[in-house]
């Protein structure tokens, strides 16, 4: 080492890079390249092994006790050896002492002991790989399999070994060269393409990147036939990029999709990853791809579930969810379950169906009242608003039944306790909440019922009896919030008020003002992460007559189209 440079620890020069990763990105390095380092570099993993190393070669490790511990092995084999035959205790030693894990241990012991660190010959002492199956040639069932490509047009197979070590075609994407050909099948096992012989996946790929306009494998066939379910189609309930997932065999072979996207699952055959296309009424079938499978996306969610605080749940719709032991929340009905509910895919059906409820969700100030009293006051023919039930005194201008039905305490939570009531919650000590029969009574005259409801009651109202289309309202910017909120102040204050005061705002109101609605926008966010698998619709709420027209447009569609819905409500 050059006089004068200080020696630098592995896991201080590790810290440092982790450190430094952060300015790649202003550096103008590619993001993927920088997640990747991220990664890679931020695995506990790699800091442990470099702990090991520092502590290897430049901490100081303490003399061991006896650096030949295989010569101890050996002595107290011949100790327990002769009893080994009488004592069922002396035989268990004997086997334990003996096994390759115990030799193994002893001789990594020796060998840190004495500082033997030497690289071994894989050459001379191993392998590099498994060596190749001795295959019966003579019995084996042969067959030859010519497949025309042209140019680089991708054969549409991936392949694995099985557990005897043989070379097999794990998976056919449906619609691809291989596929319309007819030639191979998932199971065959592959010995020769192109007159090489193959054994390990990576070396078929290359020999298939190779060939330019026809591929001829040796193959023994697969007889057996995989019983898989008919064709069905889902609603993604998540987004996925096929080139951000580490597991997924051929990330070439990989179906991109949002959440909302309807796929069409074709095969089902692998228990890891489907395949299928993307749905489009108006676009038609896209082409066949790989997707994590229900259960391989459920295993991985389940690591990664936001967790959701009291504090964060109390922002939904401005209503602090009260807690008492003499309440039984419903399951459904509870955010403490949603948080662990891992939903992936929504299996859906297209049919035409009456929308019977019309759910709007979204956080406080993102005008979904507004928006309900308005399509009920210019189409009060079509819709109804589902009048709530409240706790608090009844004014002398109230009257019951217009605005809110009002009840005592007593009789609202016994009923919330007979699970009566579709969503609840407290606002300033008082229960305020939309009844089951409520909804029904508006679903039996023929109207649709609407409704600003919690996410927490969005599981109950997904129900076939209510087929609801529930609409995401997204708070826009903060700035566009602020702005929609002073026009409404304009429009719904009397002249007289608006001549008397300042246009401009005081600096704590316009202060409170912005607060609230950057706690809007982050409720709307924890919202739509969430609960958006329940959610057929967003519309980002930045200007609301636009809003509704769009809402109302929207309405009339469905009422004419077809629609994706659960299946379960077909049956």
């Amino acid at each position: 080492m050059p006089a004068g440079t200080k020696e630098i620890s592995a896991v201080a020069a590790w810290e440092t890079i982790n450190d430094e990763i952060e300015t790649f990105d202003d550096l103008g390095a590619p993001k993927t390249d920088v997640d990747f380092l991220d990664d890679f570099f931020d695995d506990e993993a790699l800091g442990a092994l470099l702990k090991v190393y520092d502590d290897l070669t430049v901490g100081d490790l303490s003399d061991p006790e006896e650096d030949q511990a295989r010569d101890f092995h050996h002595d107290v084999l011949d100790l327990v050896s002769p009893k080994a035959s009488r004592n069922r205790k002396a035989a268990e030693l004997m086997d334990i002492l003996q096994s390759p894990h115990m030799q193994a241990l002893l001789d990594a012991h020796d060998d840190v002991a004495t500082q033997n660190y030497q690289s071994v010959d894989l050459k001379s002492h191993g392998l590099a790989a498994p060596p190749p199956p001795a295959f019966d040639l003579a019995t084996e069932d042969h067959r030859l399999v010519t497949i025309t490509k042209q140019g680089k047009q991708p054969l549409g197979v991936t392949v694995s070994l099985d557990g005897d070590n043989n070379l097999i075609i794990a998976r056919i994407l449906q619609g691809s060269l291989a596929d319309k050909q007819a030639l191979l099948r998932v199971g065959d096992k592959v010995r020769e393409v192109n007159g090489v012989e193959v054994y390990r996946p990576e070396d078929m790929m290359l020999l298939l990147k190779e060939a330019s306009t026809s591929i001829t494998m040796k193959i023994v066939p697969c007889y057996h036939h995989n019983s898989v379910r008919e064709q069905f189609f889902v609603r993604a309930l998540f987004n996925y990029d096929p080139l951000n997932d580490r597991l997924i065999p051929c990330k070439k072979a990989g179906l991109p999709f949002n959440a909302g996207d309807i796929l069409q699952v074709v095969s089902t055959d692998d228990e890891n990853w489907w395949q299928a296309r993307s749905v489009s009424v108006d676009e038609g079938h896209g082409p066949v791809g790989l997707i994590p499978s229900r259960t391989l996306q459920e295993k991985r969610s389940a690591f990664v579930q936001p967790g959701i605080t009291d504090t964060q749940t109390s922002l939904f719709c401005g209503l602090k969810w009260k807690k008492k032991k003499h309440i039984n929340y419903n399951s459904n009905n509870n955010t403490e379950f949603d948080e662990c509910d891992i939903k992936v895919y929504e299996e859906v059906t297209l049919t035409n169906y009456h929308t019977r409820v019309l759910a709007l969700v979204g956080a406080k100030k993102t005008g979904k009242r507004s928006l309900i009293a308005k399509l009920v006051e210019e189409n009060p023919r079509r819709f109804q608003a589902a009048i709530p039930y409240t706790t608090k005194p009844m004014g002398d201008r109230d009257v019951d039944g217009h605005g809110y039905f009002f009840t005592d305490r007593e009789t609202m939570e016994k009923d919330i306790h007979e699970g009566k009531f579709l969503d609840y919650g407290e606002y300033d000590g008082e229960l305020y909440g939309i009844k089951f029969s409520t909804v029904r009574a508006i679903i039996k005259t023929g109207r649709v019922c609407v409704m600003a409801v919690s996410p927490n009651a969005l599981k109950m109202i997904k129900a076939p009896d209510f087929q609801p289309y529930v609409v995401f309202i997204a708070a826009p910017s903060v700035e566009a919030m602020k702005v929609m909120y002073e026009q409404h102040k304009l429009e719904t204050q009397p002249a007289k008020r608006r001549g008397s005061r300042n246009s401009k705002p005081d600096d704590s109101s316009a202060l409170f003002l912005e607060e609230q609605c950057i706690e809007s926008v982050k409720e709307s966010r924890l919202i739509e992460k969430v609960y958006r698998g329940y959610f057929d619709e967003t519309i980002v709420n930045d200007d609301f007559n636009t809003t509704y027209d769009y809402l109302k447009n929207m309405m009339s569609k469905l009422h004419r189209n077809a629609k994706w819905v659960p299946v379960e409500w077909n049956q």
